[in-house]
């Protein structure tokens, strides 16, 4: 089977786009939490982050650029010609601990529902596909922050992969003994 078939046969088990309405809201003071962006260095950074998946439109940045300046979250530090660069304020940074805090499970929340409800409309097979996927991700995004986690959050990371492990390992255990 060629690539191009292989990716063809496949394409009813990719994930539609599924980003929460209002997300962008909070992405955009986070990364300018860690330095002062332009509206183009924003999408070209979302871009960048989803590997080209999310590409939200000039029509969608600048006007919630406007919005969040409006609102005191972000600010305008440099402008030449029609380029702003923007920045995120200190009531913006207070704000966005509080949503962080506020609200932390409502977005993981959001942000699992679609795929969530996509699963449930897959075969059994296609099911075992999308989670072997997603599993294959995760582990792979975990090898790369591991490194830069602290010795507290390392510590809490290798005790939920030790309790994972031996979740898998009893599923492991059930499939090679016949049952579930």
């Amino acid at each position: 089977m060629n690539e191009k078939t292989s990716h063809k046969d496949c394409e009813h088990l990719e994930m539609p786009q599924s980003v929460p309405r209002g997300l962008l809201r909070h992405v955009i003071p986070r990364m300018l939490k860690s330095r002062d962006m332009t509206g183009t260095e924003i999408m070209q950074s979302l871009h960048d982050l989803t590997d080209g998946e999310w590409n939200p439109s000039p029509g969608t940045i600048y006007p919630l650029l406007a919005s969040l300046e409006d609102s005191g979250i972000i600010k305008t530090v440099k402008q030449e010609g029609r380029s702003k660069t923007y920045s995120l304020t200190e009531e913006g940074h207070e704000h966005m601990v509080m949503v962080i805090k506020k609200r932390r499970g409502a977005v993981g929340h959001k942000t699992r529902l679609g795929p969530r409800i996509w699963e449930k409309l897959l075969d059994p097979a296609e099911r075992v596909q999308f989670h072997i996927h997603s599993t294959d991700f995760a582990v792979e995004s975990l090898k790369d922050i591991a490194e830069s986690l602290k010795t507290k959050d390392r510590q809490k990371l290798l005790k939920h992969l030790q309790e994972l492990r031996n979740r898998i390992s009893s599923l492991i255990d059930a499939l090679e003994s016949g049952g579930t």
